[in-house]
């Protein structure tokens, strides 16, 4: 149990440490984190001073619910729910979104023309006190409406577009077509000459996609009926007006479509007067003739009574027949519309209650079909079910029909046998009093006849005038005090976050993209061969830095990396190290020098051979003479004592350098007298440093490598590419060196090298060891200058 805690805290500590190293990526670069972020804060700034505010306007509408106008079905739909209030408010939300709403709404608004103010940074848009107006009456071919027009007035009388002058009140054509301008005389004063503004037309079209896409309807829940309305303008003003009038043309297309039927019989009394006003005067005409021919002042009592019968008599049988030729137009439409797509008849002189009620059900019935089949096919469960309801009005309507025709009819026979009665008695009266009865008779008839019309035509026109819309309007339109677009917390926030995600972007995109090694988990994940040392980056040029700055940061890893040698050649017998690499410019020669002065440092005899035959280094940055060296020995010019040299800056520390530079090194180190130098340096020296060549370059670090105890391979942070890295990895397992290390050399902290070194290293000198080293002492001060200089 012991062991697997111990497991699962190490693997907790290395998930810890994994998150920090992750962290310290990109908390190393805090600058340009601090960089971004004030660049994206002064971008929102921008940002919201460019851009137009947008105020919410509301209006709240509440919808009447009619749901007890159903007819005989009235228990049965309301058990089904299928007009419940909800699918009433989609319809009616439809509708006022509707595309003929909005089209009414933009053109009583005038919102075709769009108005600018150029004064200030910001283009301002204008609505109301407006010292113009400009109308486009008819648009050229191909008209642009995205492009503005510069406009200045400049008397009463004249307009300047686009550098031409046009005149006032006048239709004038211009690149957009033909447009009127209007000037409002109480704008027309010295302040407002001269002044410059924009206009442009805009496409119905777009203007009504616009607002379509702005307007928000809402209800206030599911069972209520109250629409809430909501819109979002950069004017606060055109918001309300848009909204109040898209209230208002929602209602009268309402009021007109309840208006259908009593619009009908409106039309039916209108034509029936005029037909009966000529001919009333018809039969004025003839009353009057009549008497003046046979010199009638006035007629017997007796017959003003009988006259006065026979008149009542063809008043009543008039109405009868009115009623039968309503129910008649009734009946055809019962019959020839089977869907309920025509008008419903008009019902004037139908006194019959039941039948009235039955038919204005039918109506809107009707009206409600053919509202939802705007919005919803022809397969919805409601339409279904109104359409049930139709036909059985409709049904219930043949029924009454037939029922008040019977009855009228009958009523028409007796009427028309006392017509028939009345006949015969007026065959008894006088020749003169007979005649002008009967032209008096059909004046009576006729007059009787159009003030009965008269009478109807006021009791539409009062209906009509009296329709009142199934909607009220709670509130009026109103405005926020404040805009809601931007919202100046979010805005910020929003660019907040995209100066730390932009920077937070570009590292993962460089780490991703990266193919150096650019941290110790690069060559962890990759290979076994252990990782002895990491050597910091160090800005000194000095080639012997141990000698120089024995108190420098690059100092004290090198003398782990001595430490670590015990570890590596625990025996006195294995004196032999081999360094190399995959390319040049690793700074294995740094090491292997440096490393040597530190092994030299603590009292051992040290000797470096320059085996680098094709590029050496090391005698040029010692300053030390190379005219003769390993090459000159090689080819037996020399003995060991002509080629040993002391590295004057460091005691017990010699150096064989390279010599003049040889056609074939390969082949000088397997002629077997290097193996014989070196047995013989290891009999004289406490260590042999072997600086070879690159090993990815050329072979002759692996002919090496069998004369070596230890081969320190170097990696540099930055520079030595992660491909390289399963070579080693490859050399670990083929055994073609022996005992092979890894060292870690030039690491930049400021370019990050994953929180484990920056806190074993980094922490202690900034923190806890100030001064402790010579170089960070230095570079502590300098960083602190500059800050205080900023």
């Amino acid at each position: 149990m012991t062991n697997n805690n111990d497991t699962a805290d190490f693997d907790s500590q290395e998930n810890d440490v994994n998150l920090r190293d992750i962290l310290h990526k990109y908390i190393i670069h805090w600058k340009w984190f601090l960089l971004s972020l004030i660049i994206s804060m002064c971008l929102g700034y921008v940002y919201i001073k460019l851009t137009t505010p947008q105020f919410k306007v509301e209006t709240d509408l509440l919808i009447k619910d009619n749901k007890d106008n159903l007819g005989g079905q009235n228990d049965l739909l309301k058990d089904l729910d299928l007009f419940s209030s909800d699918k009433i408010i989609d319809n009616e939300v439809q509708i006022l979104k509707s595309n003929t709403i909005l089209e009414k709404t933009i053109s009583a608004l005038n919102l075709l023309t769009s108005y600018y103010s150029t004064e200030g940074v910001r283009r301002r848009e204008m609505y109301k006190n407006i010292p113009f107006s400009v109308e486009l009456i008819k648009a050229a071919p191909g008209i642009d409406y995205g492009v503005s027009y510069n406009i200045s007035l400049l008397n009463a009388g004249q307009v300047e577009i686009n550098g031409k002058k046009y005149q006032i009140n006048s239709p004038v054509n211009t690149e957009a077509g033909l447009i009127l301008v209007k000037v409002d005389p109480t704008f027309m004063k010295d302040a407002s000459k001269g002044s410059t503004y924009e206009f442009k037309f805009n496409d119905i079209r777009d203007v009504k996609d616009n607002y379509s896409q702005k307007l928000t309807i809402t209800p206030v829940s599911k069972q209520g009926t109250v629409l809430i309305v909501t819109l979002e303008d950069a004017l606060p003003q055109r918001g309300k007006d848009i909204l109040n009038r898209l209230v208002f043309e929602y209602n009268k297309a309402a009021i007109e479509d309840k208006n259908k039927v009593t619009s009908a019989t409106l039309a039916f009394i209108e034509d029936r007067l005029r037909k009966l006003q000529d001919e009333l005067g018809s039969v004025e005409k003839n009353v009057e003739q009549y008497k003046s021919n046979n010199q009638i002042i006035d007629i017997s009592s007796q017959s003003q009574i009988f006259l006065q019968n026979v008149q009542g008599n063809d008043t009543e049988l008039s109405k009868v027949n009115i009623q039968l030729s309503v129910l008649k137009n009734l009946e055809q439409y019962i019959y020839s519309s089977p869907k309920g797509q025509e008008q419903v008849p008009s019902m004037l002189g139908i006194d019959d209650p039941t039948l009235i009620s039955l038919v204005n059900q039918l109506a809107e019935t009707q009206l409600k079909r053919q509202s939802l089949l705007q919005t919803v096919p022809e397969t919805n469960p409601i339409l279904t079910s109104l359409s049930d309801q139709v036909a059985a009005l409709r049904s219930s309507i043949k029924e009454a029909v037939n029922n008040l025709k019977i009855g009228l009819q009958i009523t028409q026979k007796q009427l028309q046998a006392k017509n028939s009665k009345f006949q015969s008695i007026i065959s008894q009266v006088p020749s003169k009093e007979r005649g002008l009865i009967d032209v008096m008779r059909q004046q009576e008839i006729k007059n009787n006849l159009f003030t009965y019309l008269l009478q109807k035509r006021e009791e539409s026109e009062i209906s009509l005038a009296s329709t009142a819309a199934d909607s009220r309007i709670v509130d009026e339109a109103y405005s926020s005090r404040f805009p809601v677009k931007p919202v100046k917390p979010i805005t910020f926030l929003m660019f907040f976050l995209l100066g730390v995600i932009v920077p937070v972007a570009i590292l993962y995109l460089r780490d991703i993209l990266n193919f150096k090694i650019s941290k110790r988990q690069d060559i962890e994940k990759v290979t076994k061969v252990p990782i002895i040392a990491e050597i910091s980056h160090s800005q000194d040029s000095s080639s012997l830095l141990v000698a120089s700055k024995p108190r420098s940061m690059v100092a004290e890893q090198l003398r782990a990396l001595r430490t670590n040698l015990n570890f590596v050649i625990p025996n006195k017998e294995q004196k032999v190290l081999l360094f190399t690499s995959s390319i040049s410019g690793e700074g294995k020669s740094f090491i292997s020098l440096n490393l040597g002065a530190s092994l030299a440092m603590s009292g051992k005899k040290v000797v470096i051979l320059e085996l680098d035959l094709r590029k050496p280094k090391l005698h040029a940055g010692l300053e030390i003479d190379n005219m003769k060296g390993l090459s000159n020995y090689l080819i037996g010019e020399v003995g060991i004592k002509e080629i040993l040299k002391i590295i004057p800056q460091q005691e017990n520390y010699f150096i064989i350098t390279s010599g003049p530079i040889p056609p074939n090194p390969a082949e000088l180190l397997v002629n077997g007298k290097i193996q014989v130098l070196i047995e013989e340096l290891k009999k004289q020296f406490d260590y042999v440093l072997l600086d070879a060549p690159p090993v990815g370059l050329v072979t002759d670090a692996q002919i090496l490598a069998s004369y070596a105890d230890s081969t320190l391979f170097i990696v540099r942070h930055n520079y030595t590419a992660k491909a390289h890295v399963h070579s080693i990895e490859n050399y670990y397992r083929t055994k073609k060196f022996t005992n092979i290390n890894i060292v870690i050399n030039s690491i930049d902290i400021q370019r990050g090298y994953g929180y484990g070194y920056g806190y074993g290293y980094g922490y202690g000198y900034g923190y806890g060891y100030g001064g402790y080293y010579q170089e960070e002492e230095v570079q502590s001060k300098s960083v602190l200058k500059k800050l205080l200089k900023k």
